[in-house]
C-alpha cells in the first residue's frame, strides 16, 4: 500500500523540465511548487540477478534429429538452433543517487534540497539491437525485438528470442568478445510543466510544402535528428516565425516546446521495426549511435519520444498562427542504452548460464509461454478496462488441442514480475520448432459494458507482450478569442465524435473570452488504426444567431478563430 500511494504521489507531482540539471551524472528535476524537492531520471540498464546473485540470464543451445528424405551420404546435418532467456531492469546505484544529492545542494545553495524518488514515466519501449546475428556474418544492424517496456524503476523485463544453427554459432562468438554486438535501448517518455513563455509561431503552409527538408509528402520516413535539422532550416528562412512578448531567458527550452508542437502537427511516429526495409539505413545507424552512447538524452530531448517518425498527409493551406501562453504540460524522452556484456569470460563453464543439449527425447519437454503486462496498462483499469483474457491454443502434431488463458485485472499489479505463465506439454510433437508455435487471443472487457475479441494470431515467442487495441490523442484549441470578439461573437461551442468498439462517444467543449485554451484540449480513445474524429464548431453571436462548421480531424489540431465565409 506505501508503495502504491508513493508512486501516486510522484505521478501527481509535475515536474519543471527546463529547470533540470546534471549532477554526478544523474538528471534531476525541480517538483513544481516545491523547489526542495527533487525527481531523477534512472542512470543505468543492467541483468537482473537471481537469489545466488547470478544473472538472470541462459544461452541454451540445442540439437535435435532433423526429419526429411532420405540422406545421401551417412553424415548429415542435425537440427537445432539457440534460445536466448535474460531479464533486464533500470535503475539507479543508491551511491549514484547520495553523490548526486549532495552536487545538488552544493550548487544549489540549498542544504534541504532533497532526491525524493525517480520520475514515473508515462510510457517506455525498448530496442534490441545487433549486427552480428546474420546469416553471412555481415555487420549489418538489425532489430531483433521491439515492444512495450516497463515504466517503474527496477520492473523486470523478460527477453527470449530463437535463432537457427547458423546464428546460434555466431551470437556463441559474439558473446565470446569482450562487448558483444548485441544491445538493449530503452526509450522512455516522461511530461512535465514548462516555464511560463509569452510567444506567437507563424506557420506558412505554402512555403512548408516547398521545403528541401519536408517536401517528399507523407511517404516520407525521418529520423528524429533529420527532423530536428528541418525544423532549424524552417526558422532560418521564415517558413516558421517565432515571435517573444517581453524577455524569455531560455530560447533553448521555448524552442524545445514549439518543435514539439511542430511535431505533433505534421508528424506520427512510427516503430522501427515497422519502417520499410529500404527506409532503414539512417535509422539503424541512429540507434547504433545511441546504443553506443553518441547521443544523449538532451540532445533527442526537442524531437518528441519516438526515434522514427512519418509526415502526415498535411491539409492545410495558407497560414496559421499558434500562441503560447504560460506555462504548458509537454512530452520529454529519456535514453538508456545497454550491452550484455562479458558473460561469457565470467560464465562460460556455468551450465546454468551457457549450455549445449541435445533434445533426444521430446516427449518429456514442455513449453512455458508468459504474459508480459506493462505498468503502463494499470491506469486504463481504473478508466476504461475491468478485465482482459488472454487464451493460448495449441495444436499437436498427434491432432490434440491444448488450451490454456489467464485472467488480467486490477489485482494482478500486486505480482511485482507482472507476469504469468501458461504452459503446454509435447504430444507427438518431433517436429521441436514447431512445437514452439501456437495462437493467442486477447478478449477485453471495457467498463460500462463494452467489448473487444481479437483475432486469433500466430507467434512462436516465449512471452505475449499484452497491449491495449485503442490508443490515446490529445486533441488541442488554437485561436485567438480577441478576434472573436471583433466579430461579435459571444461563445464558441466545438463538439468531437468517434466510434469506440460497439458506441460512439461524444464530447463537448465551450469557450469564452479569457479561457485558456490549453485547459480545453480533447482527450480522445481510438481504437488501434483510426487516425480521425468528426468535428464540429459552433459560434454564437452576441444577437443569438448561430455559425456552424463540420469536418473531420487527423491532425490533432482544431482552429476556432477561423469563422466560415458567408
Amino acid at each position: 500500500m506505501l508503495f502504491w500511494a508513493a508512486i501516486c504521489v510522484a505521478s501527481a507531482q509535475q515536474i519543471m523540465v527546463d529547470q533540470g540539471g546534471e549532477f554526478s551524472g544523474l538528471w534531476c528535476f525541480p517538483v513544481y511548487g516545491d523547489s526542495a524537492t527533487y525527481l531523477y531520471l534512472p542512470s543505468r540498464a543492467r541483468l537482473g540477478l537471481s537469489g545466488d546473485s547470478l544473472p538472470e540470464f541462459s544461452f541454451l543451445r540445442y540439437v535435435t534429429e532433423k526429419p526429411g528424405n532420405a540422406p545421401s551420404g551417412t553424415i548429415t546435418e542435425a537440427g537445432g538452433g539457440g534460445i536466448v532467456t535474460f531479464l533486464i531492469l533500470y535503475d539507479t546505484p543508491e551511491a549514484q543517487i547520495r553523490e548526486a544529492e549532495k552536487e545538488l545542494r552544493e550548487k544549489t545553495g540549498n542544504r534541504k534540497a532533497i532526491l525524493r524518488g525517480p520520475v514515473i514515466f508515462i510510457r517506455g519501449r525498448y530496442l534490441l539491437v545487433s549486427s552480428i546475428l546474420m546469416p553471412d556474418g555481415n555487420t549489418k544492424k538489425e532489430v531483433l525485438g521491439a515492444g512495450e517496456a516497463p515504466v517503474l524503476e527496477n520492473s523486470r523485463l523478460a527477453f527470449s528470442f530463437e535463432v537457427d544453427p547458423v546464428r546460434s554459432k555466431l551470437l556463441l562468438e559474439s558473446f565470446k568478445m569482450k562487448t558483444p554486438d548485441i544491445s538493449l535501448i530503452f526509450q522512455l517518455g516522461f511530461s512535465g510543466l514548462t516555464d511560463s513563455y509569452e510567444a506567437k509561431l507563424d506557420i506558412d503552409w505554402s512555403e512548408m510544402r516547398h521545403s528541401q527538408s519536408f517536401g517528399a509528402g507523407g511517404s516520407a520516413y525521418f529520423i528524429s535528428a533529420d527532423i530536428e535539422l528541418g525544423f532549424d532550416e524552417l526558422i532560418r528562412n521564415n517558413t516558421i516565425r517565432l515571435t517573444t512578448v517581453g524577455t524569455n531567458e531560455s530560447m533553448e527550452s521555448l524552442l524545445n516546446m514549439v518543435y514539439s508542437k511542430l511535431l505533433d502537427l505534421m508528424f506520427k511516429p512510427v516503430e522501427p521495426e515497422k519502417v520499410p526495409e529500404a527506409k532503414k539505413g539512417g535509422l539503424l545507424d541512429a540507434l547504433g549511435a545511441i546504443a553506443g552512447g553518441a547521443l544523449s538524452s538532451r540532445k533527442l530531448a526537442k524531437v518528441g519520444f519516438n526515434v522514427a517518425f512519418q509526415m502526415k498527409h498535411l491539409q492545410m493551406s495558407g497560414q496559421s498562427t499558434l500562441y503560447f501562453h504560460g506555462r504548458s504540460t509537454v512530452e520529454r524522452n529519456h535514453f538508456i542504452s545497454f550491452n550484455i556484456g562479458d558473460l561469457y569470460r565470467k560464465y562460460g563453464q556455468n551450465e546454468r548460464i551457457f549450455r549445449d543439449v541435445a533434445l533426444y527425447d521430446p516427449a518429456f519437454q514442455q513449453r512455458e509461454v508468459y504474459v508480459g503486462v506493462d505498468g503502463s496498462l494499470e491506469k486504463e483499469f481504473n478508466r476504461m478496462v475491468n478485465n482482459v483474457t488472454v487464451r493460448l491454443r495449441k495444436k499437436h502434431a498427434d491432432g490434440a488441442i491444448t488450451m490454456k488463458e489467464v485472467l488480467i485485472n486490477r489485482s494482478v499489479f500486486t505480482d511485482s514480475t507482472g507476469r504469468f505463465r501458461m504452459v503446454y506439454l509435447n504430444r507427438g510433437d518431433t517436429d521441436m520448432i514447431k512445437w514452439l508455435d501456437y495462437d493467442y487471443q486477447t478478449v477485453w472487457k471495457f467498463v460500462g459494458g463494452g467489448t473487444f475479441i481479437s483475432e486469433w494470431t500466430h507467434s512462436n515467442a516465449a512471452m505475449i507482450n499484452l497491449y491495449a487495441p485503442f490508443q490515446r490523442r490529445i486533441i488541442a484549441l488554437e485561436g485567438d478569442f480577441a478576434l472573436l470578439s471583433q466579430q461579435d461573437i459571444r461563445a464558441v461551442s466545438v463538439r468531437i465524435e468517434y466510434p469506440f468498439f460497439s458506441e460512439i462517444k461524444k464530447d463537448d467543449r465551450t469557450i469564452r473570452a479569457g479561457d485558456n485554451l490549453n485547459e480545453k484540449s480533447f482527450e480522445v480513445t481510438l481504437p488501434l488504426g483510426r487516425e480521425e474524429v468528426d468535428y464540429s464548431i459552433t459560434w454564437l453571436r452576441r444577437d443569438g444567431t448561430k455559425v456552424s462548421v463540420g469536418g473531420k480531424d487527423q491532425i490533432g489540431l482544431l482552429f476556432i478563430d477561423e469563422l466560415p465565409k458567408n
